[in-house]
């Protein structure tokens, strides 16, 4: 469509030269000055189009005014027209430009076969050359014409006297050079053939071409003889050519304009169409943008907290740019050394080394950030309890972290390509090598190890005695899996590096036992949902109340998290699904509480060392051989455990001290 508009802008400035020229230009009788408005026509018409001025306004408005007050739209179907249907059809495959481009083509095709074949003629004609312009006397219809540097003549059609004339009138139209004039209007028109006042611009030039050839041949010859030679001529038969023929234009007109005097005072009628042309160029050339600005109170910015990660797709100008930014922004002194880099210009090893001029500084090295991205963070809010970090992370670990946020409330599964019912994934544990997950559908996308026979399991021994057996007693680095609870909540957990017992029983009870086993002999710190435990609370945890499982070993987080590297090797931090927890080793009046519970009318479930027993039997039991004791109200938690939340209340869960059982 921006074709058809610039056709359209082109073709209403011609016809405005075209009007002006009408009424107020063509019986002018200075010539040469008309020829050069002409000309002008053709230019500007061509070129304006293509100029366009953009104007900015600003348009303010307030939020609120862009509320709708109602929140009810009534729902409308508009039905199109055939016609409409057909234009937009025409619109859409261009069928338009495409007539335009093929009509204009056939025109171009007339034009040059009508060039080659008067080339042809002159150059095959016997011609003579006299005063530098080639003569060609021949017989043709037209009488006579010139064209470029050739004039031709059938001297048999004229006496001496009017071929001395006709001779003059041609002579003018070579040295005038008229030629190039007559092939700028064909070559126009061509291209602008739908356009009926193209047509009659090129006959207006054409015919002040006559008036200037006129003119000089007046000048030099009598303009009575001159007169009565054009009145003779009229009646001989005459083509419409490239060439100028001495009789092609309306006779009457021009004798006329040989009787008019000079009228140099009247130059100022050029001037016309400058205003016009102003006119249209504001009307049609004058894009407005609209530029909103929005009447709101200005707001200062604060940033809470940067976070850098460098890994594989890393490259030199990146940390460059991160290296200014931080100390300009934030007076964060960042350096980095040992930086190599792949061929591809990405990021292989470095070391980073981070000043805060806060009091917080730290470093870090990674040989692959392919494996172990390294990062660094400085937290600004308040309330933070680790305000600075820097270390290395697996990818893994960030892949986990990410997925854990957007995957949570997946509803389609699709499991090595097949996509399953949630319904039959409810309470299975599903090891994961990669996942992705589309926010719009809701899909979870999962490839499971190739390291299992199946791509879930109803039980956490089950998949552990496969690790046992296909990974010689020892899991990869890394390993992670995902299950959907009874509330179709996606919870994922991360084993790290650990050695399966032979007891697989006792590691179904708990899938993290061999992982705290792994930490038995190291100076290890347990964490339950935001309170430091010992390692004898930690063992009695049933994996079935985790809900996730975070292993901090980084000396740059132990020192954040405010213990020393020296003397704690990692921290273990469990967060748990339960309701409410009372561990008899904490607290003398814990076991008053666990009494107190028991007096009250609520369905509960008592279970002893992992069996059920009757309430009776619990009181039965002396405090002081209580090693815990966990309250447990969660009605997923009950539903896991096998029992019915609308009969059962709670499940208290007691553990007896080893050395009692002894």
């Amino acid at each position: 469509m921006d074709l058809l508009i610039y056709l359209a802008k082109v073709s209403c400035i011609l016809t405005l030269f075209w009007v002006i020229y009408s009424l107020f230009l063509e019986a002018e009788t200075y010539h040469r000055l008309k020829r050069a408005y002409l000309h002008l026509g053709y230019i500007f018409s061509l070129i304006l189009p293509l100029f366009t001025f953009t104007k900015i306004e600003e348009i303010n408005f307030i939020e609120s005014s862009l509320i709708p007050s109602s929140s009810e739209f009534a729902t409308t179907e508009v039905s199109r027209t055939r016609m409409e249907l057909f234009w937009s059809f025409m619109t859409e495959n261009s069928v338009i430009e495409l007539i335009y481009v093929s009509i204009s083509l056939m025109f171009t095709a007339f034009l040059v076969v009508k060039f080659y074949k008067l080339l042809k003629f002159l150059n095959s004609a016997k011609a003579f050359k006299k005063e530098g312009i080639v003569h060609v006397n021949q017989s043709i219809p037209e009488g006579a014409f010139s064209f470029l540097n050739y004039i031709v003549y059938d001297s048999n059609l004229y006496s001496k006297e009017e071929m001395k004339l006709i001779l003059a009138h041609e002579k003018a139209h070579v040295i005038y050079k008229h030629s190039f004039d007559i092939l700028l209007s064909h070559v126009y028109n061509s291209f602008f053939w739908f356009n009926p006042f193209a047509w009659l611009y090129q006959k207006s030039l054409v015919l002040n071409l006559e008036y200037e050839a006129d003119a000089k041949a007046v000048s030099e010859t009598a303009k009575a003889d001159y007169q009565m030679t054009l009145y003779k001529i009229t009646q001989q038969h005459f083509k419409s050519q490239l060439q100028h023929s001495f009789h092609q234009s309306p006779i009457k007109k021009r004798i006329a304009m040989l009787n008019k005097n000079n009228q140099p005072q009247s130059v100022w009628k050029l001037l016309i169409v400058s205003p016009l042309l102003v006119v249209f160029f504001l009307l049609f050339q004058v894009e407005t943008k609209a530029q909103v600005t929005p009447s709101v109170n200005p707001t200062k910015t604060r940033v809470n907290k940067i976070e850098i990660t460098y890994d594989a797709n890393t490259t030199i100008e990146i940390i460059e740019s991160d290296v200014s930014f931080l100390k300009e922004d934030f007076d964060i002194d960042m350096t980095f050394s040992d930086a190599k880099f792949g061929v591809n210009g990405k990021l292989i090893s470095i070391f980073l080394s981070v000043e805060t001029n806060e009091g917080f500084s730290g470093s870090v090295n990674s040989s692959d950030v392919a494996s172990r991205p390294v990062y660094f963070f400085r937290d600004f809010s308040e309330d933070t309890e680790v305000p600075f970090g820097v270390g290395t992370r697996s990818k893994t670990e960030m892949d986990s972290k990410m997925n854990y946020e957007t995957i949570k409330n997946a509803e389609n599964f699709i499991i090595n390509g097949k996509k399953i019912d949630k319904e039959e994934l409810v309470g299975n544990y599903i090891p994961v090598e990669t996942s992705s997950y589309n926010n719009k559908s809701k899909t979870l996308s999962v490839t499971t190890k190739s390291e299992f026979s199946q791509p879930y399991f109803s039980d956490i021994s089950d998949l552990l005695k496969e690790l046992k057996t296909t990974s010689a007693n020892r899991v990869l680095d890394e390993f992670i899996y995902i299950r959907l609870t009874s509330e179709y909540k996606v919870t994922m957990m991360k084993i790290s590096d650990f050695k399966i017992s032979d007891n697989v029983s006792r590691a179904s009870k708990n899938d993290d036992s061999q992982k705290r086993k792994k930490f038995n002999d190291e100076n290890s710190v347990f964490i339950l949902d935001g309170k430091k435990i010992d390692e004898s609370q930690m063992t009695v945890i049933d994996p079935k109340e985790i809900d996730s499982i975070n292993v901090v070993k980084s000396k740059e987080d132990l020192k954040a998290a405010g213990y020393n590297p020296n003397f704690v090797d990692g921290l273990i931090k469990i967060t748990s699904k339960k309701v409410n927890t009372t561990n008899a080793s904490e607290s003398e009046n814990s076991y008053d509480a666990f009494r107190s519970l028991l007096s009250n009318k609520e369905s509960a479930i008592y279970i002893l060392d992992g069996k059920e027993v009757v309430k009776k039997k619990i009181s039965e039991i002396n405090h002081n051989q209580i090693e815990s004791v966990f309250i447990i109200k969660s009605i997923e938690a009950i539903e896991e455990a096998g029992f019915d939340p609308k009969k059962v209340d709670g499940l208290i869960k007691i553990t007896i001290k080893k050395e009692v059982k002894e």
